[in-house]
């Protein structure tokens, strides 16, 4: 009866969330983009930053574009257009006519850079208005960057004449008559970084005053950059001290979420049971980065936590660690693709299931990558039989990987990256070439695997052996 009861209400509470959910319309006019696809993002959460697609349009022959998405809350949306990040806010029930910048294309040096920071571009909106809530956000960012800015010094000294509160009046004098609850969220948190920042306030009052009893902002950037500032290495701070000194014990010795949570729950800061989840997703999110604790131990405590939680956003936000802190991880499936050949055929790693792949990210330009394809030539005639030899090219065009590969004759598999640019983000490729080796199952073997001139034969030998299939 109890299981019937959960199992309804947990129904009642997602079909409430369709009933509320509106369509949010966004079109307008960009002649100099014309051909282009638009995709309109989110981010799925704000601790993981997985980007998650609203909607997409073709840009017409007349630079006409339109798509619309529904949400039930006021959301960041942003779309990737060269060298911008170009964003807005959009609010429920609401149309957007927007104004794309001027094109500023990526260089292939920029799509290869993983520390690429995109230009942060909030786009215009036709006939806005000043209480539209984009104009109220801009205004206020730009106000706020001129206090930030004018205080940096004093701050920096740690100048004791400065008056925190003082500074923030004066900003808040100009918003005051905003009657905008997201609005008035975004600049209560962008305060609170300031008193952090300005070392007024340290991350145990931050929490106690504007999170411990307060709502969970999960869409408001502001609220969740304040949030992944106070609760950074968390576990660490608390670890430390006698109450919190079982954290790393709870998690890799016993993998216990419950366990975790009764050690957390000594800490006052964390009393609140939603906050300490919350708290507990960013730091399991933040400490795969990190070597002090098993992945395998956090991967089962994430997914107990999946399991237990009672909060729909929680669940999400697990899935969503679980699904890039493993992507890369040994014994997990990796990123999925699908890219043209040289022939322009559409080739998945889908289509590989069933053998083995020596997986190589390189290009056609780079001096390292054309000495190690003679090597992949002698590996691909020595082990065909055995394994596949897959390149994915960051050529300028596929025309440029195509005259190369048929001038050389390479026999074995060139992909060309350009209609799935993210795949070398998604593989973290950050020098040019990287290797990977995949088992029949599709799942990674060796990651990163050696090189060619690495030993690689050996070692890929050694591993199709110790499966059976040598």
């Amino acid at each position: 009866m109890v299981l019937k009861l959960k199992f309804f209400t947990v129904l009642f509470f997602i079909c409430t969330i369709n009933l509320v959910a509106q369509d949010v319309h966004i079109h307008g006019n960009a002649i100099d983009y014309a051909g282009e696809e638009l995709v309109f993002l989110t981010f799925a959460d704000q601790i993981t930053y997985s980007e998650k697609e609203l909607c997409k349009t073709i840009i017409d022959e007349n630079g006409n574009f339109s798509c619309s998405f529904s949400t039930n809350e006021t959301i960041y949306v942003f779309l990737h257009l060269g060298k911008y990040e170009a964003f807005l806010f959009t609010e429920t029930n609401k149309d957007y006519e927007i104004i794309l910048p001027e094109r500023l294309k990526k260089s292939i040096g920029d799509e290869l850079n993983p520390y690429f920071e995109p230009i942060q571009y909030h786009l215009g909106i036709e006939n806005s208005s000043e209480k539209e809530l984009n104009y109220q956000l801009a205004f206020f960012d730009e106000v706020f960057s001129i206090l930030l800015k004018n205080t940096s010094y004093a701050i920096y000294t740690k100048d004791k004449t400065l008056d925190i509160d003082l500074e923030i009046s004066k900003v808040d004098s100009v918003f005051s008559n905003v009657d905008n609850k997201y609005f008035n969220d975004f600049k209560k948190y962008k305060y609170a970084s300031y008193r952090h920042l300005a070392y007024q306030e340290k991350s145990k009052s931050i929490s106690n005053t504007y999170y411990l009893n307060n709502e969970i902002l999960y869409s408001n950037p502001s609220y969740m950059g304040l949030f992944n500032q106070v609760y950074k290495e968390y576990f660490q701070y608390f670890g430390r001290t006698e109450a919190g000194k079982k954290i790393f014990e709870d998690i890799g010795k016993h993998k216990s979420i419950s366990l975790l949570k009764e050690t957390l729950g000594q800490d006052s800061i964390l009393t609140n049971d939603t906050l300490k989840e919350l708290v507990i997703l960013k730091c399991l999110h933040d400490e795969f980065y990190n070597d002090l604790l098993s992945r395998s131990a956090m991967v089962t405590v994430l997914d107990s936590l999946a399991s237990e939680t009672e909060i729909l956003r929680h669940k999400q936000i697990a899935s969503n660690i679980r699904e890039k802190v493993t992507k890369l991880m040994v014994g997990y499936k990796p990123p999925e693709f699908q890219l043209f050949d040289k022939d322009s055929n559409l080739v998945s790693l889908e289509s590989f299931k069933g053998k083995y792949v020596y997986l190589s990210f390189c290009t056609t330009v780079s001096y390292a990558c054309i000495k190690e394809f003679e090597m992949l030539r002698t590996l691909y005639d020595n082990h065909k039989d055995h394994f596949e030899i897959v390149v994915i090219c960051l050529d300028e065009t596929l025309a440029q990987m195509k005259h190369f590969v048929e001038l050389k004759e390479y026999p074995f598999t060139f992909l060309h990256y350009g209609n799935q640019s993210e795949v070398f983000k998604d593989y973290d490729i950050r020098a040019f070439p990287t290797y990977y080796f995949i088992n029949k199952k599709g799942e990674l073997e060796l990651s990163p695997a050696p090189s060619p001139d690495q030993k690689a034969e050996f070692i890929i030998y050694n591993v199709m052996k110790a499966n059976g299939d040598i």
